[in-house]
């Protein structure tokens, strides 16, 4: 994360009151220029008598003007990547670009500082920072400083390790401007980056994920992403995200720069492959992959690269990349999470009963599974194994995700074969997802959830795991026995090395069909000129923007 601290005479680290530390050899005040002296930066700093400048919009709007974002766009991705002016990349329901008004426009920007009292001959001071460990963001901070310094406003970069940063200076509101990277898979964020009641100092057991590092504050989104919480219709909850995103656009409290991007390069033979905007799997649409072939009767099988190998396939246990890419392939559950944050049907049928919120006390809901589901081994899918997986991961303190919500559940009860009937002791928002992973109740009766599937794993997806040996690599055959379309590869193996070098360089050989590659604008370009070869990239949902602190600072 890239953050920004406030330095005030409070906060921050030199003696600003001894005026005698200057000497004579210091730039005249009236003669700044260029300062890199910290000790003057902060000194001329301290004698600014509003100590709370980012209050005035005219400054704010000065600063998302001034800044060129293009050109930051353009160093680092070439025409792989454009500006972002949504808090959603385009592919989402929810992509709304109204900060395409803040267009780079100095004289705009000198425009609006001077309304706030402030030009080049009068130069506003303010600081930015991040962790100290991104040279990415360390770039984009000096861009910032330059544009920054053409309409009057001097930057001073404050960077510190990434624990220190975030602590003591980000979740305690000590910053002014701030760069770092915000997740919108989930509408859901919304609330924890911009109610007021989520706002670090309210952050307590009840109430977590206070992540407003902004202290911003305003009813009207308050209200708004109340109703986003409560809505269910696709509608209306698009229409109260695009008026969240057009009020903090127009009161200029953030200003999105560019969303990661997700890269895969693969055996120009593979057709239609789509990457995930969540994680970057591109394994997730794999039912819908074509594969030229001239031999339309051999046996189509496909090496992939990945850089991380998992600890573990159990889903319960931890989450990472590596893990779901490949879980992806052999686990279904009840429901999916699309795209945009929305729960998928996926072995349920979709006319199930949705929860009853007439009782906070007697909230229940009746889930029935289709009919021709299967596991792997073609044993069918029934309400004991939801039952069982559930009742295994209440039971099993040592799993710890969604812990809080998971104990929430009163019970489950089989009412047939195909139904179940789930009682919670309280209203949960997205009880979904407790729902994302079932497993047999016959590997449950006799283990904890959290001593299975270490080195294996068992499901009923398209594919099923054959072999793994660990340190080197996985392989999957074909799950004849999947309810849904069958993928053209018969069998894919997973090879794992942690340098992308090497993976690289096993694509081009055609060793290996498809690995995830860095955003490298060179890699990029002399991947593409291969004529054996396809890159495709992705906007995901992890994107980088500028943030502005409003906490209030002593005067």
């Amino acid at each position: 994360m890239l953050f920004i601290v406030s330095c005030d005479a409070a906060n921050c680290p030199f003696d600003l009151t001894d005026k005698n530390k200057l000497s004579d050899d210091y730039p005249n005040e009236q003669d700044i220029g260029k300062i890199d002296n910290q000790e003057l930066f902060f000194k001329l700093k301290n004698k600014q008598e509003d100590k709370n400048v980012l209050n005035d919009i005219n400054i704010r709007k000065a600063i998302f003007y001034a800044i060129d974002r293009e050109k930051i766009v353009k160093e680092f991705f070439g025409d792989n990547n454009k500006i972002l002016n949504s808090m959603f990349n385009e592919s989402s329901l929810y992509y709304n670009p109204v900060w395409d008004q803040y267009q780079y426009n100095p004289k705009k920007a000198k425009e609006f500082l001077k309304l706030a009292g402030y030009d080049t001959e009068n130069p506003l001071y303010l600081t930015i920072g991040t962790t100290d460990n991104s040279p990415t963001r360390a770039r984009i901070e000096e861009l910032i400083k330059e544009n920054l310094d053409q309409i009057g406003i001097k930057l001073w970069i404050y960077n510190k390790p990434s624990d220190e940063w975030y602590v003591n200076s980000v979740k305690n509101g000590d910053f002014e401007l701030g760069i770092w990277s915000l997740h919108t898979c989930d509408t859901s964020e919304l609330m924890n980056y911009f109610s007021s009641a989520k706002i670090p100092v309210s952050e307590t057991n009840e109430n977590k994920n206070c992540n407003n590092f902004y202290w911003y504050k305003n009813s009207r989104i308050d209200s708004l992403l109340n109703e986003i919480a409560q809505t269910k219709d696709d509608v209306e909850k698009k229409n109260s995200i695009d008026e969240v995103q057009k009020i903090i656009s127009d009161e200029a409290i953030i200003l999105p720069l560019f969303s990661r991007l997700f890269a895969v390069a693969y055996n120009s033979t593979i057709g239609n492959i789509k990457i995930s905007t969540l994680d970057g799997n591109f394994f997730k649409g794999i039912e819908s992959w074509s594969i030229q072939s001239e031999d339309k009767d051999k046996i189509i099988k496909i090496t992939a690269g990945m850089g991380n190998e998992p600890n573990t396939l159990n889903p319960f246990l931890e989450e990472n990349s590596s893990m779901n890419y490949i879980n992806s392939m052999i686990l279904k559950g009840l429901w999916s999470l699309d795209e945009n944050g929305c729960y998928e049907p996926e072995l349920i049928e979709e006319n199930n009963m949705d929860l009853s919120e007439k009782n906070i006390n007697e909230n229940s809901v009746i889930i029935r599974l289709r009919n021709d589901i299967k596991w792997e081994d073609g044993t069918l899918i029934t309400a004991n194994d939801v039952k069982a997986t559930i009742d295994s991961v209440t039971a099993d303190k040592s799993v710890l995700r969604f812990r809080d919500d998971f104990d929430k559940i009163g019970g489950v009860e089989i009412v047939n074969e195909k139904e179940v009937k789930v009682d919670f002791k309280e209203h949960i928002k997205d009880w979904k997802k407790l729902f994302l992973y079932i497993f047999p109740q016959k590997d449950l009766k006799q283990n904890k959830i959290s001593n299975l599937y270490e080195n294996d794993i068992f499901g009923c997806g398209p594919y099923k795991i054959q072999e793994w040996i660990k340190g080197q690599y996985i392989v999957l055959v074909r799950n004849d026995n999947y309810y849904g379309d069958k993928p053209l590869p018969e069998t894919i193996k997973i090879i794992f090395d942690s340098d992308i070098n090497i993976l690289v360089e096993s694509l081009k050989n055609g060793d290996i069909d498809i690995t995830n590659i860095p955003v490298d604008l060179k890699l990029i370009e002399e991947l593409k000129s291969s004529k054996n070869l396809s890159v495709t990239l992705m906007e995901g949902n992890l994107w980088e923007h500028l943030a502005i602190c409003l906490k209030p600072k002593e005067k």
